[in-house]
């Protein structure tokens, strides 16, 4: 069976195929269209790139499936707002959006929707049958199916799909069974949301902010007990206060209302305006009443399943400290989080529920990796940089090359390094990635001022040898480091000394976003870190997504041949091509 799962509403839009149950390529369409999220958008060049990959057409396809229950809507979802949703505050903008909704995603407008897209992408033919399947249930499969559990309790938290905001499943085998769920406006994604507009930052890439600056502040008892009127905790889990999020008044923002600000009195932080103390230790307070919610929800959820191995999945699974947070609970025996928890794990999740059942299909996706994407070989390298015109490159042999590279890290030069197939998902992990020597105390403002183009306090995680990371950092020994922590989603704790000797991936906290890298996993990018090792004694590499603020991660040579001459990098290598910026 050949399935073509896509996520088509909202952020990170994104097109994953599936053939005969395993996932044989999956990218998210901002890489293509350079639009950071592709919000909204019909991912027509992520589904062109998927199917070539196979070489398959449309019409080779036995199905598309959606990862987002288009079928609930109007008579559903139209009953669950009249029910669920009405507030005596509720003000004319909520409602308006509440009837938008129901129309723009009932299946006859979206199915025109997507085939006026394709056909405007080049596609020919009819389209193979549409599937719909509710959002949740396909974040439950994309995380389950990947991982290595025969039993889990599946945990799925985010802004919300359809009217769920966080759900509880069991997985099993190959079945993965509902258990209960949160419903809007319970929502802890539109929570951390809110209060990350309120920041300053823009929601959907601005969340990572906020994380990012807590640690820079303290506890604030005062802001405590103001969240606690906003995000309260209960025996059953937790409630959101509607009024502080969707009903009221709004002024400053379509994501909080002005309750919420006279609530914390003061206003909301403009954009690119100063932070203060005050701003960090609210972000401190934020994510620690997120923290404190989700170890409700885990904790009642395992009671419920019975099964201490968990899998979290959903956009607020890209929290990496609250994901770390959960691994050190003693009621959770191992933690599990894919590289694409987000709303593009969404096409994944729906191509493998039209699969499920199948022992081999659970199996094959036990196989995924996050180098799902395009790949591109030396010749079109070179054949870029003619059309270019940069002549001044170098090609090396594998061995020199990375001698080479390796000897320039260690120098104190910024690489752009470009490798075999893209990842999918928020982090780069050796394939679109830039890296640094983590050993110079001023490399994390260096890159973050000349490269990034970003705010100073905004941290780097570290790529770290499997054979080493127990030197770094810790965790639960019933969790070992393959396959939980090859992909920057869990933070932990940086052991006694880490930071003197790698200052530059180590937060103000003293807390790492740890990349654990093997043989298996990324023969190149292991050999590298071997070689720098071998050079400099140091097995770990700063490493963060090769793009600049706003923009996604690279895609093709022209993305990051664009990217190279824009930044402060100093040389980039793609494949065995070097070009070099002049000393």
């Amino acid at each position: 069976m050949k399935v073509l799962g896509l996520n088509a509403t909202g952020p990170n839009t994104a097109s994953c195929l599936v053939v005969g149950g395993e996932p044989v390529a999956f990218a998210e369409e901002e890489r293509f269209t350079r639009v950071k999220l592709a919000m909204n958008q019909i991912p027509t060049r992520s589904s062109r790139y998927c199917l070539e990959a196979a070489g398959l057409d449309v019409q080779d396809l036995d199905a598309i499936t959606l990862g987002w229950g288009y079928n609930k809507y109007p008579t559903e979802m139209a009953r669950f707002y009249a029910k669920n949703m009405s507030h005596p505050a509720k003000d004319e903008f909520s409602r308006l959006y509440e009837d938008i909704s129901l129309k723009e995603k009932s299946p006859g407008v979206f199915q025109k929707r997507l085939e006026i897209a394709y056909r405007r992408a080049g596609f020919q033919g009819q389209l193979p049958p549409i599937t719909y399947y509710p959002h949740h249930l396909c974040h439950a499969y994309s995380v389950f199916y990947p991982s290595p559990f025969e039993r889990a309790t599946i945990i799925v938290i985010d802004g919300s799909g359809e009217e769920m905001a966080t759900s509880v499943w069991l997985g099993s085998d190959r079945d993965v069974v509902f258990q209960y769920s949160h419903d809007l406006p319970d929502s802890l994604g539109y929570y951390y949301a809110a209060l990350t507009e309120y920041l300053g930052f823009s929601v959907f890439t601005g969340e990572g902010k906020v994380m990012g600056l807590a640690p820079y502040g303290k506890p604030n008892l005062d802001l405590r007990a103001k969240l606690e009127r906003v995000l309260t905790l209960v025996e059953d889990g937790y409630r959101v206060d509607p009024e502080y999020i969707y009903f009221a008044t709004r002024t400053n923002s379509l994501r909080h209302t002005d309750k919420l600000a006279a609530l914390l009195c003061e206003p909301p932080r403009q954009p690119e305006s100063p932070l203060t103390e005050w701003h960090a230790e609210l972000a401190w307070e934020v994510q620690h009443k997120l923290e404190q919610a989700m170890e409700q929800v885990v904790l009642r959820a395992i009671a419920r399943t019975g099964v201490r191995d968990v899998a979290i999945a959903g956009g607020v699974a890209m929290n990496c400290k609250m994901n770390g947070f959960i691994s050190r609970m003693p009621a959770v025996d191992r933690c599990f989080v894919i590289p694409a928890s987000n709303d593009s794990g969404a096409s994944l999740g729906s191509a493998l529920a039209h699969c499920a059942g199948d022992r081999q299909v659970r199996e094959k996706a036990q196989k995924l990796t996050a180098y799902s994407g395009p790949s591109f070989d030396s010749e079109h390298v070179v054949e870029r940089l003619r059309e270019f015109k940069i002549n001044s490159y170098r090609r090396y042999p594998s061995s020199k090359l990375l001698t080479y590279v390796a000897a320039r890290l260690a120098e104190g030069a910024i690489v752009g390094w470009f490798q075999g197939r893209m990842e999918v998902g928020a982090r780069s992990l050796g394939n679109r990635s830039i890296l640094a020597n983590p050993a110079d105390p001023e490399m994390k403002d260096r890159i973050n001022r000349e490269v990034k183009h970003r705010e100073p306090f905004r941290p780097f995680a570290p790529a770290i040898l499997l054979e080493h990371a127990k030197d770094y950092f810790s965790i639960p020994e019933r969790q070992p480091y393959e396959p939980y922590h090859n992909w920057m989603l869990q933070a932990a704790a940086a052991l006694p000394g880490v930071r003197e000797r790698i200052p530059a991936v180590v937060h103000v906290d003293g807390s790492i976003r740890p990349q654990v890298v093997s043989e298996r996993s990324n023969s190149i990018f292991y050999a590298l870190l071997r070689t720098f090792h071998a050079r400099t004694g140091i097995p770990v590499l700063l490493n963060t997504s090769f793009n600049v603020r706003g923009e996604p991660i690279v895609c093709t040579p022209d993305d990051a041949i664009r990217c190279f001459f824009s930044t402060g990098l100093d040389l980039i290598v793609m494949e065995d091509v070097v070009v070099e910026k002049a000393r």
